[in-house]
């Protein structure tokens, strides 16, 4: 049996544009699971908030570097670590773009590929460009003001650190984009879509 851990924000955990958090079964890690069937362990380790390397003022604990080898060690060994991050970075309060989101990714990789203190094997590592923001709607239109057009910039700057650190790369603003009730989450046929580009994807690595 192999375990894929899915590591990321609210686009991972399951957060619904209309509020609340979808079903198990509409969720993109859990329909990922189901595709790749019950030899496999598919593990949904999704944060609302959660920034690459950024501490938030706002929220304790979202930190996503300062717990990637805690979670490692809980659920390891991992074979497959699928990565997304990045669009909570673009809060206006962090004042960073797309280029200090990849230098994030980087971190987190450097970190996951520090030898196992249980002997485990590295994981192999999936890095997904998160979605272009939409115009965020409500109080999220302040949150991320200017936050449009640097998430545009997020695939190139991320395909960069997939290319250096040999990760697999899915840009997944060429297949999805938010819903255009909030601008920012997922709606039920992008989690649907996701899942699908990623399971051969998953795959490829299982099968090497």
């Amino acid at each position: 049996m192999a375990t894929i851990l899915c590591y990321g924000d609210s686009l991972t955990w399951g957060a619904a544009p209309h509020g609340s958090r979808f079903n198990r079964n509409q969720r993109w890690p859990e329909l990922l699971g189901e595709k790749l069937g019950a030899n496999n362990e598919v593990i949904n380790l999704g944060l609302p908030g959660r920034t690459t390397i950024w501490d938030d003022p706002f929220k304790e604990g979202r930190n996503g570097s300062l717990s990637i080898q805690a979670a490692l060690e809980i659920f390891g060994p991992v074979d497959i670590l699928v990565l997304m991050l990045g669009t909570n970075d673009l809060k206006r309060y962090f004042n960073v773009g797309a280029y200090e989101a990849a230098k994030g990714i980087e971190q987190i990789i450097q970190k996951v590929r520090v030898p196992s203190p249980h002997c485990f094997s590295t994981p192999k590592v999936v890095i997904i460009a998160p979605p272009n923001i939409l115009s965020p709607k409500g109080d999220l239109a302040d949150m991320y003001q200017g936050a449009v057009e640097k998430s545009q910039d997020l695939h190139q700057h991320y395909q960069r650190v997939a290319t250096l650190y040999d990760c697999e790369f899915l840009n997944s603003a060429g297949i999805i984009q938010p819903s255009e009730l909030d601008g920012i989450h997922l709606d039920l046929l992008a989690n649907q879509r996701l899942s699908e580009e990623l399971e051969p994807i998953i795959l490829k690595l299982l099968n090497h």
